[in-house]
């Protein structure tokens, strides 16, 4: 994942693993959302906080031990997540026969790496050292940060912001606003449209 043009970096991975299996996958539907085929959850459960580092584009930190158990499959240090949205675009349409596909990538972050060393200190049996710790730490930072630009000319720095600001992925938004949905019912209202069972 080294390297300022996150939006290139991002674009290979996924062309790299087009026909690999994503790392998991998540359905949404109008009023709930399944992992893997599992259990439903609300959009507002606990556990939605998933949502919110898909959305962020972030892997989860809270889950990373479970991931690692569960052995999901990681591509170059990030996961790919498949979105399956049914939902339709307004309330008062049907469910969506097929679903809106989309594939997402998670990167890492420190807090991730923070959580990768510490998994890395537990399957070692918990022998490491701080010093252990910061050894593997500053191998994975060397291994993963882009290049360090000192050069003070302010034509560079221009370059690569310009560079970073055009790389900034989209928000996904995988819940709807509440707002939205209470406008489009209000002007259905107006309009004669009948309520959706739905909402």
């Amino acid at each position: 994942m080294a390297g300022y043009n996150l939006t290139r970096t991002i674009e290979e991975l996924l062309r790299q693993h087009e026909h690999s299996p994503p790392s998991f996958t998540v359905r949404l539907y109008p009023d709930y959302w399944t992992l893997n085929n599992g259990s439903k959850f609300l959009y507002n459960n606990q556990i939605a906080s998933l949502l919110d580092d898909i959305r962020a584009q972030r892997i989860p930190v809270d889950f990373l031990e479970l991931f690692d158990e569960a052995k999901l499959p990681f591509y170059d240090g990030c996961m790919i997540v498949e979105l399956l949205d049914y939902r339709p675009v307004k309330v008062s349409d049907p469910m969506l026969e097929v679903p809106d596909k989309t594939r997402v990538v998670l990167t890492p972050n420190g807090e991730t790496l923070w959580a990768d060393i510490c998994l890395l200190n537990k399957k070692a049996g918990g022998t490491w050292s701080d010093r252990d710790a910061m050894e593997v730490e500053a191998r994975l930072l060397l291994a993963t940060t882009p290049p360090l630009c000192l050069d003070p000319n302010p034509h560079l720095t221009r370059m690569v912001n310009s560079t970073l600001r055009i790389s900034v992925l989209p928000l996904l938004y995988l819940q709807r606003k509440a707002a939205v949905m209470v406008l489009e019912e209000e002007r259905q209202r107006r309009h004669g449209g009948r309520r959706s069972c739905s909402t």
